[in-house]
C-alpha cells in the first residue's frame, strides 16, 4: 500500500470514472485544488484507490479492496490524521456494500442515504428571471477569495448578501474540480425566511456558469431546508447515494 505522490496523482484518476455523483468533492483533490491523500496498491498503474478529502468525506474506487487493508487505511491512517473523529465513506456501486457492512457494522457504524441533486439549466433560468427582479433591493458582492476551513489551495467564487453593510447570507463554491463546483450556503438565523439565501445562491450560480463551472448540490436527508432551496434555484432530485458513517461520539 502506498500514498500516491503529487506528480503521479493522475494515474489514479481513471479509477473514479464510475462515480456519477460527488464529482467536485473528490475531483478537487485529483486536480490538486484541495489538500488530500490517495492510497493505492501501485503508484504507476493502481488497481484500487482510497481518496481522502479534508472534509471527512472519503471515496473508494477500482478493484474491491481486502478488508484488512481498507480497515487499516480508514481507521488507522485517515482517522488518526483527522482532528474530527468521523468517517463518511462513499463507493461507486453496491458491489462495495458487503465489504463496507463488514467493516462499519461491528463498530456500530451506520449508513445514511445522502440526498443528491442535478443542476437543470432551464429550471435555473426560470428562477433567475423571476428572482433577479428583486436584486436591485439588496446588495450582493461576488468575488474570488480564500475560503477558511476547507483547505483550499486556490481562491474560489463567493457571493455575499449585505444588509446595512453586514453580511447576512453567504454562498460559496467550496470544492471545485473537473469543471464542477459543490455549493455551500449559510444565512444568519436572524435573517432566514426572507429569500436571502435564494438570491445569494442564484447570484453565485450565475457567476459559476459564466466561468464554465457546473454547480452541484447534495445534502443530508434531515436538512429539508437545503432540499427546498436546491429545487428553488434550479436543481432536480436524483437517487440517494449511501454514505457509510462512523462517528466517535455516536458509535463508541
Amino acid at each position: 500500500m502506498l500514498v500516491i505522490t503529487e506528480q503521479n496523482i493522475k494515474n489514479a484518476e481513471h479509477l473514479f470514472a464510475e462515480y456519477k455523483n460527488n464529482i467536485p468533492i473528490f475531483q478537487s483533490v485529483l486536480d490538486g485544488n484541495y489538500e488530500g491523500s490517495i492510497y493505492v496498491d501501485c503508484e504507476v498503474k493502481p488497481t484500487w484507490a482510497v481518496l481522502q478529502t479534508p472534509i471527512c468525506f472519503h471515496f473508494v474506487a477500482g478493484k474491491i479492496i481486502e478488508k484488512k487493508i481498507l480497515e487499516d487505511i480508514l481507521f488507522n491512517r485517515i482517522l488518526s490524521a483527522q482532528v474530527e473523529k468521523q468517517l463518511v465513506v462513499f463507493s461507486p456501486s453496491d458491489l462495495w456494500r458487503p465489504l463496507l457492512e463488514s467493516i462499519f457494522e461491528p463498530r456500530k457504524g451506520f449508513v445514511v442515504p445522502r440526498k443528491m441533486f442535478k443542476f437543470n439549466r432551464e429550471k435555473y433560468q426560470m428562477a433567475w428571471d423571476e428572482e433577479s427582479k428583486t436584486l436591485e433591493n439588496v446588495e450582493i458582492k461576488t468575488m474570488k477569495e480564500h475560503i477558511d476551513g476547507y483547505y483550499c489551495k486556490n481562491d474560489e467564487w463567493v457571493s455575499r448578501l449585505l444588509v446595512n453593510g453586514k453580511c447576512v447570507s453567504t454562498c460559496s463554491a467550496f470544492m471545485v474540480g473537473g469543471g464542477y463546483a459543490e455549493i455551500d450556503v449559510k444565512t444568519h438565523p436572524d435573517f432566514q425566511g426572507r429569500g436571502y439565501a435564494t438570491l445569494t445562491t442564484l447570484t453565485l450560480i450565475q457567476k459559476l456558469l459564466n466561468n464554465s463551472l457546473t454547480p452541484c448540490w447534495s445534502a443530508w436527508p434531515f436538512n429539508e431546508a437545503s432540499h427546498t432551496l436546491a429545487e428553488k434555484v434550479g436543481f432536480i432530485p436524483e437517487p440517494d447515494v449511501n454514505a457509510w458513517i462512523w462517528d466517535e461520539n455516536e458509535c463508541s
